[in-house]
């Protein structure tokens, strides 16, 4: 009886992130592994084609054909029963929906063969006689095998847990990513419908009118009048460049002009800040 091989959890999370199993539900031949498959099965190279399968199958672990196609191979090619109970289980489970009743009871039946097939292995491998050859047949033995493919059942059931573990764990590396390039997308250019992004500082005070203080933030929306005259106006929320000029000048088009005269303040990225005082220069002549 060959043995089941478990890929490593993070290995197989790893793969899973790395390309999308959606890409190849249903288009299994485009990828280099299923062709590799293909090929090693018509060259009868059937154990080096269950490894390229079960290689493709930690990239795309929900394609209902690689599974069906893993289970016939294990079944027919290698005599592998419980890895051919395991895909066929998986293969009703991803595609139980879409089939008839018929095809259904068609996998079952396929479940039970390989059911048979594992029992009565066992059997001529260890020379167990059963009941129908001989009356005296050993309960013992037939106990003990019953135990062992008991324990194979589980050892399947934990193959499926673990599955699920690491496709748990793989949404949550994918929910990651998402979240990482959602804060690295966010727009950092300066512009004219640029809005103010950051709460005011606290404790600062401002007025209509007057000296302008030292502190380069104040009040948000309101202006003040410094030394010859020059006129400041500090950043208020939801404010943009095109805003500020509309209500300075009088006209949304004159943002250029706040734009150029603040050039040091907005820095490279010109992001506007709630609270940050801008120098408003006088309106040109018509």
């Amino acid at each position: 009886m060959k043995a089941v091989r478990l890929i490593p959890a993070a290995a197989l999370a790893a793969c899973i992130v790395l390309t999308a199993c959606s890409d190849y539900v249903g288009k299994e031949a485009t990828h280099p592994l299923y062709a590799k498959y293909e090929t090693s099965k018509s060259a009868k190279s059937y154990r080096e084609a269950a490894e390229s399968l079960e290689e493709f199958l930690t990239i795309c672990p929900k394609s209902p054909k690689a599974h069906k196609d893993a289970a016939m191979l294990y079944k027919e090619n290698l005599e592998n029963y419980p890895a051919a109970i395991y895909h066929l289980l998986k293969y009703l489970e991803l595609s139980g929906e879409t089939l008839s009743k018929q095809d259904q009871e068609a996998i079952r039946g396929y479940i039970r063969d390989c059911e048979r097939m594992m029992f009565e292995t066992y059997r001529v491998r260890n020379d167990i006689k059963l009941a129908d050859d001989v009356p005296q047949a050993d309960p013992a033995k037939l106990a003990a095998k019953n135990t062992e493919i008991a324990a194979l059942r589980e050892k399947i059931q934990k193959y499926i847990e673990n599955e699920k573990v690491i496709l748990a764990q793989n949404q949550e590396l994918r929910d990651r990513l998402a979240r990482a390039s959602s804060t690295a997308a966010k727009p950092a250019t300066g512009s004219a419908g640029m809005r103010a992004i950051e709460e005011p500082p606290k404790n600062t005070t401002s007025t209509r009118s007057g000296s302008v203080p030292s502190s380069t933030t104040g009040t948000p929306g309101t202006t003040v009048t410094g030394e010859n005259g020059v006129r400041y106006y500090y950043v208020a929320k939801n404010d943009g460049l095109q805003a500020i000029a509309q209500k300075m000048y009088g006209k949304a088009s004159m943002w250029k002009i706040i734009q150029e005269a603040n050039k040091e303040a907005l820095g490279e990225r010109g992001i506007l800040k709630i609270g940050q005082r801008l120098v408003i220069p006088p309106a040109p002549q018509q």
